[in-house]
């Protein structure tokens, strides 16, 4: 056995979630003494519920059954392929709070890094040329973008 997700919807709009135990072999779902409970009561003054569950990234539809088990019905939305470009990608393009933190710890490691190398650069340098100005000019806007995206990685609410 195996836990799932169960979702009971009301038309009132009443949601409860639970967890729900999975027997894949027999294509049951049974849920929590509480769940069976609070359904049991809810029906004498709600409409009929809907009930869904998560299973192997697909939504489901379950049907209850008299004896306070569901069974597995049709998949109401089926789980999206992710490709691995997709999964590479999903840190950048959809970062968690936590990764939005250490990325921007990283951009201000990188910024110190720029730093200390645009200062290495200007005590090291006795002759200016053309190269050493525009690795110096490179490593100061490193400084700043880096600053400024580590700040803006690190701004809570967002």
């Amino acid at each position: 056995m195996e836990f799932v997700d169960v979702v009971v919807e009301y038309p009132s709009g009443l949601t409860i979630t639970d967890r729900a135990n999975l027997a894949r072999d027999k294509g049951h779902v049974y849920p929590s003494a509480k769940l069976v409970t609070a359904m049991f009561i809810l029906s004498r003054v709600e409409a009929s519920a809907a009930a869904s569950a998560l299973v192997d990234g697909n939504i489901v539809q379950l049907d209850r059954q008299p004896e306070g088990y569901f069974t597995i019905g049709r998949t109401l939305t089926p789980a999206k392929p992710v490709s691995m470009l997709g999964r590479i990608l999903r840190p950048f393009l959809d970062p968690t709070d936590d990764q939005r933190q250490q990325f921007g710890r990283f951009c201000h490691a990188m910024c110190a890094s720029a730093f200390l190398g645009a200062a290495g650069l200007w005590y090291a340098t006795d002759v200016w040329t053309r190269e050493n100005l525009r690795l110096e000019i490179s490593l100061v806007i490193a400084v700043v973008i880096t600053f400024v995206r580590g700040m803006l990685s690190m701004r809570k609410g967002d």
